[in-house]
């Protein structure tokens, strides 16, 4: 995408109304603020609901980074059990988790030495419709 996209000068406030202004700032190209890493990104549609306690829902598209290393509290695509997936890595008395929630089921999945698991890149942006 080599279009550019007008940005507002203005903030846009989430708490209370501010008089709002026509005046544009610049213009942004969604390619240079997404993706800095261009030829280690790339991205993918989330099926499935396992994911939406952090706000990924089905239907969206991730924003995946291979250059990024795994740590703790990533949400990470990964190949596991030979089943592409995204999961929030999360480590306890250093054993490391893969995590799903969706409302009240919550699914943690130990990773150990005889796990079968594949990075394949850390998410660094969601991308969804809000209708």
């Amino acid at each position: 995408m080599k279009e550019k996209i007008p940005i507002v000068l203005q903030k846009v406030c989430a708490g209370f109304p501010s008089p709002a202004t026509d005046y544009v700032e610049d213009e942004i190209n969604l390619n240079e603020e997404l993706i800095p890493n261009k030829a280690s990104t790339f991205l993918i549609r989330v099926q499935g609901s396992s994911m939406v306690n952090e706000n990924i829902f089905e239907g969206d598209i991730l924003v995946v980074d291979r250059s990024l290393n795994l740590k703790k509290n990533s949400i990470a695509v990964l190949n596991f059990e030979g089943q592409l997936v995204v999961k929030k890595m999360i480590k306890r008395r250093n054993i490391f988790f893969l995590l799903s929630k969706n409302g009240n089921q919550i699914k943690e999945t130990e990773i150990n030495e005889n796990s079968d698991i594949q990075v394949w890149g850390i998410v660094t942006y969601v991308i969804h419709k809000t209708t």
